[in-house]
């Protein structure tokens, strides 16, 4: 059936829109039976990626992604409401700076989704009335910075108007020659990533411009990317990819083997593979160190070396991601 939603928050929508198949896939699956129908990690997954799990070859996968369980509950030592040191290392409400010459700026709470698994799933988020000239501020006072990361949430939920603004405002420091754009909307919300073309395609006249995708599982990818993917690449992007090992989901040599060659078929290098951050909430999707060394030794067997991504780490207070 259709659902005029672009979004859905409720569980029950969602189901209802996948439909009696997968409420009994969910329910033969241990991964999602212990199903959470109120948690507080609140829902959310829009109506692209529900067909995407409608179409897909491993659906239990993606819905390991975005479906709560109550494992979230789980009180483990080591899991943590900061695990990557984001409020040791703020500079102002937006700002975000644990590298050399380089910050991030946390543009928005909103994503496409909610990955279950998300680092800054118990972030304190702050709403900024006026990003750019925040932005625009700190940069005039740190005029060391060669580039600028966009995090959030998700930059490319912002509007054309807002996007437009925070962008203006840091090109006005000659400063900064690099900019950098984490989205996971090519594979969420291809249509708010359409809604910016416009103004993406005639950025790398002005920075070096990269877009750095969050995909995890080859069945995420669709036409739909593709296009996206392919517009930026003709319009001058470096189009990489960061994805999370996660327990369930890619935590195998085949399916991450046909993650990394789908997106280079995309157009998309693969660029890290990350090991999962210790967010309170998230111990579940932990797959050990020892297996994810085995997993990357195992696919440097079946690819080229440009299409083995970096297994790495975050870890708080560090100068850099640290590799495992």
């Amino acid at each position: 059936m259709e659902h005029p939603a672009f979004v859905f928050t409720q569980i029950s929508d969602f189901l209802d829109y996948l439909g009696p198949d997968f409420a009994t896939l969910i329910a033969n699956t241990p991964y999602l039976a212990n199903l959470d129908h109120a948690p507080s990690f609140p829902f959310c997954c829009s109506r692209h990626y529900a067909d995407l799990i409608k179409n897909a070859k491993e659906p239990a996968a993606l819905l390991r992604e975005v479906l709560p369980t109550k494992e979230e509950y789980a009180d483990i030592p080591g899991f943590v409401m900061d695990p990557v040191g984001d409020l040791d290392a703020g500079k102002s409400e937006c700002v975000i700076q644990k590298y050399d010459r380089r910050a991030l700026i946390v543009t928005t709470a909103t994503c496409g989704v909610r990955c279950r698994f998300c680092f800054r799933r118990n972030y304190p988020f702050q709403s900024s009335p006026n990003i750019a000239a925040e932005v625009g501020s700190w940069l005039d006072t740190h005029t060391d910075i060669w580039e600028v990361i966009l995090s959030g949430g998700d930059p490319l939920t912002l509007s054309p108007a807002k996007l437009q603004s925070l962008i203006e405002a840091i090109s006005d420091h000659g400063s900064v020659t690099t900019l950098r754009i984490h989205s996971r909307l090519p594979v969420m919300r291809p249509d708010l990533v359409q809604q910016h073309f416009e103004f993406l395609r005639d950025l790398p006249a002005r920075f070096d411009c990269v877009l750095v995708s969050h995909v995890d599982h080859p069945d995420e990818l669709d036409e739909s990317s593709m296009e996206i993917f392919g517009q930026l690449r003709y319009s001058g992007w470096t189009l990489l990819n960061q994805s999370v090992l996660l327990k369930g989901v890619n935590d195998n040599a085949d399916t991450l083997t046909k993650l990394s060659r789908k997106l280079f078929e995309q157009g998309v290098l693969p660029y890290y593979l990350h090991q999962l951050d210790h967010a309170k909430g998230v111990a579940h999707y932990e797959v050990s160190d020892e297996k994810a060394k085995a997993l990357i030794e195992e696919i440097r067997t079946k690819l080229p070396g440009y299409l083995v991504p970096r297994l790495v780490r975050e870890i708080a207070g560090e100068k850099s991601k640290t590799p495992v």
